[in-house]
Protein backbone atom coordinates (compact mmCIF):
# COMPACT_ATOMS: atom_id res chain seq x y z
CA UNK A 1 0.00 0.00 0.00
CA UNK A 2 1.42 3.46 -0.89
CA UNK A 3 2.72 5.50 2.02
CA UNK A 4 2.07 9.15 2.85
CA UNK A 5 3.68 11.87 4.93
CA UNK A 6 2.22 12.11 8.46
CA UNK A 7 1.24 15.51 9.77
CA UNK A 8 4.24 17.21 11.44
CA UNK A 9 4.06 18.55 14.97
CA UNK A 10 4.54 22.08 13.64
CA UNK A 11 5.30 24.05 10.49
CA UNK A 12 7.34 27.21 11.08
CA UNK A 13 5.76 30.49 9.96
CA UNK A 14 7.31 32.36 7.02
CA UNK A 15 9.97 34.98 7.83
CA UNK A 16 8.64 38.37 8.88
CA UNK A 17 10.62 40.14 6.14
CA UNK A 18 8.37 42.61 4.24
CA UNK A 19 9.23 40.95 0.92
CA UNK A 20 7.06 38.01 2.01
CA UNK A 21 4.02 40.12 2.86
CA UNK A 22 2.52 39.76 -0.63
CA UNK A 23 -0.49 41.78 -1.70
CA UNK A 24 -4.00 40.46 -2.19
CA UNK A 25 -3.66 37.51 -4.57
CA UNK A 26 -6.70 38.55 -6.61
CA UNK A 27 -4.96 41.81 -7.59
CA UNK A 28 -3.22 39.90 -10.36
CA UNK A 29 -6.56 39.52 -12.16
CA UNK A 30 -6.38 43.15 -13.27
CA UNK A 31 -3.32 42.28 -15.38
CA UNK A 32 -4.74 39.04 -16.86
CA UNK A 33 -5.92 39.99 -20.34
CA UNK A 34 -4.84 39.16 -23.91
CA UNK A 35 -3.27 41.54 -26.40
CA UNK A 36 -5.64 43.64 -28.53
CA UNK A 37 -4.61 42.26 -31.96
CA UNK A 38 -7.68 41.18 -33.93
CA UNK A 39 -6.47 40.99 -37.54
CA UNK A 40 -5.85 37.47 -38.85
CA UNK A 41 -2.77 38.83 -40.62
CA UNK A 42 -0.94 38.75 -37.29
CA UNK A 43 -1.93 35.22 -36.28
CA UNK A 44 0.93 32.69 -36.42
CA UNK A 45 0.63 29.19 -37.84
CA UNK A 46 1.29 26.05 -35.83
CA UNK A 47 5.07 25.52 -35.74
CA UNK A 48 4.67 21.78 -36.37
CA UNK A 49 2.14 19.65 -38.29
CA UNK A 50 -0.87 18.33 -36.40
CA UNK A 51 0.07 15.00 -34.83
CA UNK A 52 -1.90 12.12 -33.36
CA UNK A 53 -1.65 10.94 -29.74
CA UNK A 54 0.37 7.84 -28.95
CA UNK A 55 -2.86 5.85 -28.46
CA UNK A 56 -4.24 6.75 -31.91
CA UNK A 57 -4.46 3.09 -32.94
CA UNK A 58 -6.03 1.94 -29.66
CA UNK A 59 -9.80 2.20 -30.01
CA UNK A 60 -10.21 1.59 -26.28
CA UNK A 61 -9.16 5.22 -25.63
CA UNK A 62 -11.79 7.38 -27.41
CA UNK A 63 -9.98 10.73 -27.24
CA UNK A 64 -8.73 12.75 -30.20
CA UNK A 65 -6.00 15.38 -30.22
CA UNK A 66 -6.03 18.85 -31.76
CA UNK A 67 -3.48 21.61 -31.21
CA UNK A 68 -4.37 25.26 -30.67
CA UNK A 69 -2.90 28.72 -30.17
CA UNK A 70 -4.02 31.48 -27.82
CA UNK A 71 -2.42 34.79 -26.86
CA UNK A 72 -0.43 34.87 -23.66
CA UNK A 73 -1.27 37.55 -21.12
CA UNK A 74 -0.40 40.93 -22.63
CA UNK A 75 1.13 42.32 -19.43
CA UNK A 76 4.48 40.77 -18.46
CA UNK A 77 6.09 41.12 -15.06
CA UNK A 78 9.63 42.03 -16.19
CA UNK A 79 11.12 44.45 -18.74
CA UNK A 80 13.50 43.37 -21.50
CA UNK A 81 17.12 42.95 -20.41
CA UNK A 82 20.47 42.06 -21.95
CA UNK A 83 20.79 38.34 -21.24
CA UNK A 84 24.16 36.54 -21.20
CA UNK A 85 25.50 34.22 -23.87
CA UNK A 86 25.47 30.45 -23.32
CA UNK A 87 28.23 28.02 -24.39
CA UNK A 88 25.78 26.23 -26.70
CA UNK A 89 25.83 29.29 -28.98
CA UNK A 90 29.53 28.80 -29.79
CA UNK A 91 30.88 25.32 -30.48
CA UNK A 92 34.51 26.45 -30.66
CA UNK A 93 35.13 27.17 -26.97
CA UNK A 94 37.70 25.33 -24.89
CA UNK A 95 36.58 23.46 -21.80
CA UNK A 96 37.89 26.25 -19.55
CA UNK A 97 36.22 28.93 -21.65
CA UNK A 98 32.93 27.06 -21.40
CA UNK A 99 33.27 26.73 -17.63
CA UNK A 100 33.89 30.47 -17.22
CA UNK A 101 31.02 31.38 -19.54
CA UNK A 102 28.65 29.18 -17.55
CA UNK A 103 29.78 30.67 -14.24
CA UNK A 104 29.63 34.30 -15.34
CA UNK A 105 26.32 33.76 -17.14
CA UNK A 106 24.64 32.31 -14.06
CA UNK A 107 26.05 35.16 -11.95
CA UNK A 108 24.67 37.65 -14.46
CA UNK A 109 21.17 36.14 -14.22
CA UNK A 110 21.22 36.33 -10.41
CA UNK A 111 22.38 39.95 -10.59
CA UNK A 112 19.58 40.83 -13.02
CA UNK A 113 16.96 39.18 -10.80
CA UNK A 114 18.35 40.91 -7.69
CA UNK A 115 18.09 44.29 -9.44
CA UNK A 116 14.53 43.53 -10.56
CA UNK A 117 13.57 42.56 -7.01
CA UNK A 118 15.09 45.75 -5.62
CA UNK A 119 13.10 47.78 -8.15
CA UNK A 120 9.91 46.01 -7.07
CA UNK A 121 10.73 46.81 -3.44
CA UNK A 122 11.08 50.50 -4.31
CA UNK A 123 7.64 50.29 -5.90
CA UNK A 124 6.18 48.79 -2.70
CA UNK A 125 5.65 45.39 -4.28
CA UNK A 126 2.96 46.58 -6.68
CA UNK A 127 2.19 43.78 -9.12
CA UNK A 128 3.47 44.50 -12.60
CA UNK A 129 4.69 47.99 -11.76
CA UNK A 130 8.02 47.53 -13.57
CA UNK A 131 6.75 45.30 -16.37
CA UNK A 132 5.75 45.79 -19.99
CA UNK A 133 3.24 44.76 -22.63
CA UNK A 134 4.35 42.23 -25.23
CA UNK A 135 2.61 40.06 -27.84
CA UNK A 136 3.37 36.42 -27.00
CA UNK A 137 1.63 33.13 -27.77
CA UNK A 138 0.75 29.89 -26.02
CA UNK A 139 0.42 26.55 -27.83
CA UNK A 140 -1.86 23.92 -26.28
CA UNK A 141 -2.99 20.37 -26.95
CA UNK A 142 -6.66 19.52 -26.49
CA UNK A 143 -7.65 15.89 -25.90
CA UNK A 144 -11.41 15.49 -26.13
CA UNK A 145 -13.76 12.51 -26.11
CA UNK A 146 -15.21 11.51 -29.44
CA UNK A 147 -18.65 11.42 -27.78
CA UNK A 148 -19.89 13.81 -25.07
CA UNK A 149 -19.76 12.89 -21.39
CA UNK A 150 -22.61 14.07 -19.21
CA UNK A 151 -21.05 15.79 -16.22
CA UNK A 152 -17.48 14.96 -17.25
CA UNK A 153 -14.56 17.04 -15.97
CA UNK A 154 -12.23 19.40 -17.78
CA UNK A 155 -8.59 18.98 -16.76
CA UNK A 156 -5.54 21.17 -17.35
CA UNK A 157 -1.98 19.79 -17.15
CA UNK A 158 1.04 22.07 -16.56
CA UNK A 159 4.57 20.75 -17.09
CA UNK A 160 7.81 21.34 -15.20
CA UNK A 161 10.60 23.67 -16.31
CA UNK A 162 12.40 22.24 -19.32
CA UNK A 163 9.74 19.84 -20.60
CA UNK A 164 7.18 19.90 -23.40
CA UNK A 165 3.46 19.21 -23.39
CA UNK A 166 3.72 15.92 -25.29
CA UNK A 167 5.62 14.19 -22.46
CA UNK A 168 2.34 13.99 -20.50
CA UNK A 169 0.85 11.45 -22.93
CA UNK A 170 2.13 8.28 -21.20
CA UNK A 171 0.41 9.54 -18.04
CA UNK A 172 -2.79 10.13 -20.04
CA UNK A 173 -2.71 6.57 -21.42
CA UNK A 174 -2.70 5.28 -17.85
CA UNK A 175 -5.30 7.79 -16.66
CA UNK A 176 -7.70 7.04 -19.52
CA UNK A 177 -7.20 3.27 -19.45
CA UNK A 178 -10.68 2.34 -18.24
CA UNK A 179 -14.26 3.20 -19.28
CA UNK A 180 -14.84 4.18 -15.65
CA UNK A 181 -12.23 6.95 -15.77
CA UNK A 182 -13.28 7.99 -19.27
CA UNK A 183 -16.77 8.62 -17.92
CA UNK A 184 -15.30 11.24 -15.57
CA UNK A 185 -13.17 13.17 -18.08
CA UNK A 186 -14.62 15.19 -20.95
CA UNK A 187 -11.50 16.96 -22.14
CA UNK A 188 -7.89 17.63 -21.19
CA UNK A 189 -5.83 20.71 -22.05
CA UNK A 190 -2.01 20.71 -21.87
CA UNK A 191 0.09 23.76 -22.62
CA UNK A 192 3.62 24.59 -23.56
CA UNK A 193 4.52 27.49 -21.27
CA UNK A 194 5.55 30.47 -23.38
CA UNK A 195 9.27 29.69 -23.16
CA UNK A 196 8.80 25.97 -23.82
CA UNK A 197 8.14 23.65 -26.74
CA UNK A 198 6.04 24.96 -29.60
CA UNK A 199 5.24 28.14 -27.68
CA UNK A 200 8.96 28.96 -27.60
CA UNK A 201 9.10 28.64 -31.39
CA UNK A 202 6.13 30.99 -31.75
CA UNK A 203 7.87 33.49 -29.45
CA UNK A 204 11.39 33.37 -30.90
CA UNK A 205 13.08 36.75 -30.77
CA UNK A 206 10.84 38.00 -27.96
CA UNK A 207 12.22 36.10 -24.97
CA UNK A 208 14.94 38.53 -23.90
CA UNK A 209 13.49 38.97 -20.42
CA UNK A 210 13.65 37.43 -16.99
CA UNK A 211 10.85 34.95 -16.30
CA UNK A 212 8.97 35.93 -13.16
CA UNK A 213 6.86 32.90 -12.28
CA UNK A 214 3.83 35.15 -11.87
CA UNK A 215 3.76 35.37 -15.68
CA UNK A 216 2.69 31.74 -15.75
CA UNK A 217 -0.20 32.55 -13.43
CA UNK A 218 -1.27 35.40 -15.72
CA UNK A 219 -1.09 33.19 -18.81
CA UNK A 220 -3.09 30.39 -17.16
CA UNK A 221 -5.79 32.72 -15.87
CA UNK A 222 -5.99 34.58 -19.19
CA UNK A 223 -6.66 31.26 -20.93
CA UNK A 224 -9.35 30.31 -18.41
CA UNK A 225 -11.04 33.72 -18.44
CA UNK A 226 -10.96 34.49 -22.16
CA UNK A 227 -10.55 31.31 -24.22
CA UNK A 228 -11.36 27.90 -22.76
CA UNK A 229 -14.82 26.61 -23.73
CA UNK A 230 -17.28 26.50 -20.83
CA UNK A 231 -16.39 23.39 -18.74
CA UNK A 232 -20.08 23.04 -17.80
CA UNK A 233 -21.21 22.63 -21.41
CA UNK A 234 -19.79 19.49 -23.05
CA UNK A 235 -18.89 19.72 -26.72
CA UNK A 236 -16.97 17.41 -29.02
CA UNK A 237 -16.89 19.80 -31.96
CA UNK A 238 -13.58 20.58 -33.58
CA UNK A 239 -12.27 23.97 -32.48
CA UNK A 240 -10.30 26.36 -34.73
CA UNK A 241 -6.52 26.45 -34.39
CA UNK A 242 -6.72 29.98 -32.97
CA UNK A 243 -9.29 29.75 -30.22
CA UNK A 244 -11.78 32.63 -30.34
CA UNK A 245 -12.39 34.75 -27.29
CA UNK A 246 -15.51 33.92 -25.37
CA UNK A 247 -18.12 36.73 -25.33
CA UNK A 248 -17.34 39.72 -23.12
CA UNK A 249 -20.37 38.92 -21.01
CA UNK A 250 -19.00 35.42 -20.35
CA UNK A 251 -15.53 36.73 -19.40
CA UNK A 252 -17.17 39.20 -17.02
CA UNK A 253 -19.18 36.40 -15.44
CA UNK A 254 -16.04 34.26 -15.07
CA UNK A 255 -14.20 37.13 -13.42
CA UNK A 256 -17.04 37.72 -10.97
CA UNK A 257 -18.30 34.18 -10.34
CA UNK A 258 -15.81 31.71 -11.76
CA UNK A 259 -16.97 28.57 -13.57
CA UNK A 260 -20.25 26.78 -13.00
CA UNK A 261 -18.15 23.62 -13.02
CA UNK A 262 -14.55 24.32 -12.05
CA UNK A 263 -11.61 22.67 -13.74
CA UNK A 264 -9.18 20.15 -12.27
CA UNK A 265 -5.58 21.36 -12.41
CA UNK A 266 -2.63 18.95 -12.61
CA UNK A 267 0.78 20.53 -12.21
CA UNK A 268 4.29 19.12 -11.92
CA UNK A 269 7.14 21.08 -10.30
CA UNK A 270 6.96 24.63 -11.73
CA UNK A 271 3.55 23.72 -13.15
CA UNK A 272 2.32 22.71 -9.71
CA UNK A 273 3.30 26.08 -8.28
CA UNK A 274 1.55 27.80 -11.20
CA UNK A 275 -1.65 25.83 -10.60
CA UNK A 276 -1.62 26.59 -6.87
CA UNK A 277 -1.05 30.33 -7.28
CA UNK A 278 -3.70 30.52 -10.01
CA UNK A 279 -6.26 28.80 -7.78
CA UNK A 280 -5.38 31.11 -4.90
CA UNK A 281 -5.87 34.16 -7.16
CA UNK A 282 -9.28 32.98 -8.45
CA UNK A 283 -10.44 29.86 -6.58
CA UNK A 284 -13.90 29.87 -8.20
CA UNK A 285 -12.32 28.64 -11.44
CA UNK A 286 -11.16 25.38 -9.81
CA UNK A 287 -12.58 22.35 -8.03
CA UNK A 288 -9.42 20.31 -7.37
CA UNK A 289 -5.64 20.35 -7.78
CA UNK A 290 -3.18 17.50 -8.22
CA UNK A 291 0.20 18.91 -7.16
CA UNK A 292 3.02 16.64 -8.34
CA UNK A 293 6.09 17.44 -6.25
CA UNK A 294 5.44 21.16 -6.82
CA UNK A 295 8.19 23.70 -6.32
CA UNK A 296 6.51 25.37 -3.36
CA UNK A 297 9.33 26.14 -0.98
CA UNK A 298 9.90 27.69 2.44
CA UNK A 299 11.30 31.22 1.94
CA UNK A 300 15.06 31.57 2.23
CA UNK A 301 16.08 35.25 2.03
CA UNK A 302 19.67 34.70 0.80
CA UNK A 303 18.67 32.42 -2.11
CA UNK A 304 20.12 34.74 -4.79
CA UNK A 305 23.44 35.06 -2.94
CA UNK A 306 24.55 31.57 -3.89
CA UNK A 307 24.84 29.86 -7.29
CA UNK A 308 21.94 27.76 -8.53
CA UNK A 309 23.19 24.28 -9.38
CA UNK A 310 20.13 23.69 -11.59
CA UNK A 311 20.74 26.92 -13.50
CA UNK A 312 24.43 26.08 -13.92
CA UNK A 313 23.49 22.66 -15.31
CA UNK A 314 20.95 24.15 -17.71
CA UNK A 315 23.40 26.83 -18.83
CA UNK A 316 25.99 24.22 -19.71
CA UNK A 317 23.75 21.73 -21.46
CA UNK A 318 24.10 20.83 -25.09
CA UNK A 319 21.31 22.13 -27.34
CA UNK A 320 22.15 20.92 -30.86
CA UNK A 321 22.64 17.51 -32.49
CA UNK A 322 23.09 16.23 -36.03
CA UNK A 323 19.64 14.63 -36.00
CA UNK A 324 17.12 13.08 -33.61
CA UNK A 325 18.86 9.74 -33.64
CA UNK A 326 22.12 11.38 -32.54
CA UNK A 327 20.21 13.19 -29.79
CA UNK A 328 18.59 9.92 -28.73
CA UNK A 329 21.94 8.17 -28.47
CA UNK A 330 23.35 11.06 -26.42
CA UNK A 331 20.36 11.05 -24.06
CA UNK A 332 20.55 7.29 -23.54
CA UNK A 333 24.14 7.68 -22.32
CA UNK A 334 22.97 10.07 -19.60
CA UNK A 335 21.88 8.66 -16.21
CA UNK A 336 19.31 11.47 -16.10
CA UNK A 337 17.45 10.13 -19.16
CA UNK A 338 18.22 6.42 -18.77
CA UNK A 339 15.56 5.97 -16.08
CA UNK A 340 12.80 7.71 -18.02
CA UNK A 341 9.84 5.79 -19.36
CA UNK A 342 10.92 5.21 -22.96
CA UNK A 343 7.68 6.65 -24.33
CA UNK A 344 8.25 9.90 -22.44
CA UNK A 345 11.79 10.09 -23.82
CA UNK A 346 10.59 9.58 -27.39
CA UNK A 347 7.97 12.30 -26.93
CA UNK A 348 10.67 14.61 -25.58
CA UNK A 349 12.70 13.90 -28.72
CA UNK A 350 9.66 14.47 -30.92
CA UNK A 351 8.13 17.51 -29.26
CA UNK A 352 11.07 19.10 -27.47
CA UNK A 353 13.41 19.38 -30.48
CA UNK A 354 12.99 20.88 -33.95
CA UNK A 355 14.86 20.84 -37.25
CA UNK A 356 16.68 24.03 -38.21
CA UNK A 357 19.77 25.38 -39.93
CA UNK A 358 23.12 25.22 -38.09
CA UNK A 359 24.56 28.41 -36.61
CA UNK A 360 28.24 27.39 -36.58
CA UNK A 361 30.67 25.48 -38.78
CA UNK A 362 30.46 22.31 -36.67
CA UNK A 363 27.45 21.19 -38.75
CA UNK A 364 26.94 21.41 -42.52
CA UNK A 365 23.35 20.24 -42.99
CA UNK A 366 20.16 20.73 -41.00
CA UNK A 367 20.36 19.97 -37.29
CA UNK A 368 17.93 19.40 -34.45
CA UNK A 369 17.88 21.85 -31.59
CA UNK A 370 16.06 22.17 -28.27
CA UNK A 371 12.92 24.27 -28.63
CA UNK A 372 13.53 25.66 -25.16
CA UNK A 373 16.98 27.23 -25.12
CA UNK A 374 19.43 26.44 -22.31
CA UNK A 375 19.38 30.16 -21.47
CA UNK A 376 15.59 30.15 -21.01
CA UNK A 377 15.77 27.05 -18.81
CA UNK A 378 18.57 28.54 -16.70
CA UNK A 379 16.72 31.84 -16.32
CA UNK A 380 13.61 30.07 -15.05
CA UNK A 381 15.71 28.19 -12.49
CA UNK A 382 17.31 31.41 -11.25
CA UNK A 383 13.85 32.97 -11.01
CA UNK A 384 12.42 30.06 -9.01
CA UNK A 385 12.01 32.14 -5.84
CA UNK A 386 9.68 34.55 -7.67
CA UNK A 387 6.91 31.97 -7.35
CA UNK A 388 7.80 29.07 -5.09
CA UNK A 389 8.08 31.17 -1.94
CA UNK A 390 4.84 33.01 -2.63
CA UNK A 391 3.09 29.67 -3.02
CA UNK A 392 4.36 28.52 0.38
CA UNK A 393 3.40 31.74 2.16
CA UNK A 394 -0.09 31.94 0.68
CA UNK A 395 -0.89 28.30 1.43
CA UNK A 396 0.42 28.72 4.98
CA UNK A 397 -1.79 31.79 5.43
CA UNK A 398 -4.84 29.80 4.35
CA UNK A 399 -5.51 31.76 1.16
CA UNK A 400 -6.68 28.72 -0.83
CA UNK A 401 -10.29 27.97 0.20
CA UNK A 402 -10.99 24.55 1.65
CA UNK A 403 -13.49 23.70 -1.07
CA UNK A 404 -10.62 23.45 -3.62
CA UNK A 405 -9.33 19.96 -2.86
CA UNK A 406 -5.64 19.03 -2.93
CA UNK A 407 -3.87 15.77 -3.69
CA UNK A 408 -0.10 15.99 -3.31
CA UNK A 409 1.82 13.34 -5.28
CA UNK A 410 5.42 13.27 -4.11
CA UNK A 411 8.61 11.15 -4.25
CA UNK A 412 8.86 7.86 -2.42
CA UNK A 413 10.83 7.11 0.72
CA UNK A 414 14.59 7.52 0.45
CA UNK A 415 14.42 9.76 -2.63
CA UNK A 416 16.12 13.13 -2.99
CA UNK A 417 14.07 16.02 -1.56
CA UNK A 418 13.59 19.45 -3.07
CA UNK A 419 15.63 21.81 -0.90
CA UNK A 420 16.82 21.41 2.69
CA UNK A 421 15.18 20.15 5.92
CA UNK A 422 13.31 22.74 7.98
CA UNK A 423 14.08 23.20 11.70
CA UNK A 424 11.16 22.89 14.14
CA UNK A 425 10.98 22.73 17.93
CA UNK A 426 11.45 18.96 18.11
CA UNK A 427 14.09 18.60 15.40
CA UNK A 428 13.90 18.74 11.60
CA UNK A 429 11.15 17.99 9.13
CA UNK A 430 11.62 17.41 5.44
CA UNK A 431 10.45 20.20 3.15
CA UNK A 432 8.04 17.79 1.46
CA UNK A 433 6.43 16.77 4.74
CA UNK A 434 5.86 20.41 5.61
CA UNK A 435 4.69 21.32 2.12
CA UNK A 436 1.94 18.71 1.89
CA UNK A 437 0.45 19.87 5.21
CA UNK A 438 0.45 23.61 4.53
CA UNK A 439 -3.29 23.47 3.85
CA UNK A 440 -4.44 20.42 5.90
CA UNK A 441 -8.20 20.54 5.29
CA UNK A 442 -9.59 18.74 2.22
CA UNK A 443 -6.07 17.63 1.38
CA UNK A 444 -4.18 14.34 1.18
CA UNK A 445 -0.80 13.13 -0.03
CA UNK A 446 0.78 9.99 -1.45
CA UNK A 447 4.38 8.95 -2.01
CA UNK A 448 5.18 7.13 -5.27
CA UNK A 449 7.70 4.38 -4.55
CA UNK A 450 10.97 4.26 -6.44
CA UNK A 451 10.93 7.71 -7.97
CA UNK A 452 12.19 11.18 -7.13
CA UNK A 453 11.14 14.51 -8.59
CA UNK A 454 10.54 13.42 -12.20
CA UNK A 455 7.38 11.42 -11.53
CA UNK A 456 5.67 12.05 -14.92
CA UNK A 457 8.83 11.14 -16.85
CA UNK A 458 9.86 8.08 -14.83
CA UNK A 459 6.59 6.63 -13.46
CA UNK A 460 3.78 7.76 -15.78
CA UNK A 461 1.83 4.52 -15.37
CA UNK A 462 1.74 4.83 -11.60
CA UNK A 463 1.00 8.55 -11.82
CA UNK A 464 -1.91 8.09 -14.20
CA UNK A 465 -3.42 5.37 -12.02
CA UNK A 466 -3.03 7.54 -8.91
CA UNK A 467 -4.88 10.42 -10.57
CA UNK A 468 -7.50 7.97 -11.81
CA UNK A 469 -8.07 6.43 -8.38
CA UNK A 470 -8.31 9.86 -6.75
CA UNK A 471 -10.97 10.88 -9.26
CA UNK A 472 -12.91 7.76 -8.32
CA UNK A 473 -12.68 8.68 -4.65
CA UNK A 474 -13.82 12.22 -5.38
CA UNK A 475 -16.79 10.84 -7.27
CA UNK A 476 -17.61 8.66 -4.27
CA UNK A 477 -17.05 11.46 -1.73
CA UNK A 478 -14.00 9.93 -0.05
CA UNK A 479 -11.43 12.78 -0.31
CA UNK A 480 -12.65 14.48 2.86
CA UNK A 481 -12.10 11.27 4.80
CA UNK A 482 -8.58 10.90 3.39
CA UNK A 483 -7.63 14.39 4.57
CA UNK A 484 -8.30 13.42 8.17
CA UNK A 485 -5.84 10.51 8.12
Amino acid sequence: MPSSHPRPSAIPPPPSDPQYAYLNASEILSSCYPHPITSELFLPQLPAPQRKPIWANDQRIPYVLTTHIVPAAYWREDPDVDLPQTPSEDGNLTKEERRKLVQTGEECLRKLRTEANEERTRLNGKIGASGQTKVLWICLNRYVRTSPVEGGNTMFFAHANGFNKETWEPTLVSLLSSPESQALIREIWIWDFYTHGDSALLNQGKLNTLYHWRNGVRDFLTFLLYYIPDPARPTVETLPTHLPRVPVKETTRRLQEGFRKGIIGVGHSFGGCTCALSAIAHPSLFTFLFLIDPVIVYPEPPVLLRPSSLALGAFARRSTWKDRNAARQAFLKSPFFQIWDRRALELYLEGGLYETQPTNSQYKDTVVRLKMTPLAEATMFVDTATGCEEGWVRLYRGELPERVGLRWIVPGEGQTELFDPIPVSDGLITPTQARVWLRPSNSSNVRIDGVGHLIPQEKPVELGLEIQQTLFRLRDGVQGKLSKL
